[in-house]
């Protein structure tokens, strides 16, 4: 009775734990998996970067001597890969949209960072840094998006306000 009683404990704590460490490690092994993917492309390209973050299938990185944004989005096999040179950035602005329900819950929708080039001729950029349809939970998006538009509004030249003598 007790050895039948200890083997079925064993097997239903086995059934309720396994599948949970199955998933936590398969977690860490598709984390570590993109962030070796994306160590491999950005050393290739030469840059260093002194600010950089990874996050879902998402990685950003602002050059060392701020001049340089890398964004890379994972959405398939093949990674879309966006330099922008932020000398010829004029502005930067979070775009946020919200779903609201009937009982007016405000779901976050969609969050992108949108550069306006100094050029009129270039059309302007949009970062996708969370999308509704693609995750279906929030990580920090919002304290995410708000730190790196900090960090890429500082690293934006200045126009010159001052008008100058002839």
């Amino acid at each position: 009775m007790k050895i039948s009683l200890i083997i079925i404990s064993t097997l239903l704590t086995f059934s309720v734990f396994f599948p949970l460490f199955l998933f936590i490690y398969n977690g860490f092994k598709n984390t570590s998996n993109i962030k070796n993917r994306i160590d491999s492309l950005i050393k290739n390209n030469g840059i260093i970067y002194t600010a950089k973050e990874t996050w879902h299938h998402n990685f950003i990185g602002i050059s060392n001597d701020n001049t340089k944004l890398t964004y890379v989005h994972f959405n398939t096999d093949e990674p879309k890969i966006s330099t922008i040179d932020l000398t010829e950035i004029k502005e930067c602005h979070i775009l946020k949209s919200q779903v609201k329900e009937k009982e007016k819950i405000v779901k976050l929708k969609s969050l992108d960072l949108e550069f306006i080039y100094k050029a009129s001729n270039k059309p302007n950029v949009i970062i996708n840094f969370f999308n509704l349809d693609e995750d279906l939970s929030e990580d920090y998006e919002l304290q995410r998006i708000e730190k790196w538009h900090k960090l890429i509004f500082n690293a934006i030249p200045k126009q010159r306000l001052i008008k100058e003598a002839s």
